[in-house]
């Protein structure tokens, strides 16, 4: 069990850096160019682009977990290992492929990370769409190019 929560501290570890990095880098690309709503189309180009790359980053994250029940022999291959860290990490959990006895912490301790992760890319993605709203609001702009 000591294992598992090494395991699992360091994973989490690993994938909180991962999202914060991608996350943070969104921002700051989003910070060089004010955020302004133009048309519902370039909007939905840009909400659009965002969820990618969250989803990106989510999927590099079940790239890491993956990676370590392959590695440690938790999965007995890289394909096996990378369906289940998916439907973990989502909180889908088919059941059709289990970890081990002596693994299952770990899995749970996965999908209480993605969870978490979702939750952030979901907040994220709000706060996106929550400032393109407002900036379409804004006074002096004219009416029709409000979205």
């Amino acid at each position: 069990m000591l294992v598992q929560l090494l395991a699992g501290s360091a994973l989490v570890t690993l994938t909180v850096a991962t999202h914060s990095t991608v996350l943070g880098w969104m921002m700051w690309r989003l910070q060089q160019a004010p955020l302004v709503s133009r048309s519902a189309l370039s909007d939905a180009w840009l909400l659009g682009r965002i969820a990618i790359v969250c989803v990106l980053a989510h999927l590099a994250e079940i790239t890491a977990w993956a990676m370590f029940y392959w590695w440690w022999d938790v999965m007995p291959d890289l394909e096996i290992a990378a369906y289940f860290s998916a439907v973990t990490y989502a909180t889908i959990g088919y059941g059709d492929v289990t970890p081990p006895n002596g693994w299952r912490l770990l899995a749970a301790i996965e999908g209480l990370t993605g969870i978490l992760m979702c939750a952030w890319s979901g907040g994220f993605f709000f706060a996106m769409v929550r400032s393109l709203r407002e900036s379409s609001r804004r006074p002096g702009r004219p009416p029709e190019d409000r979205g």
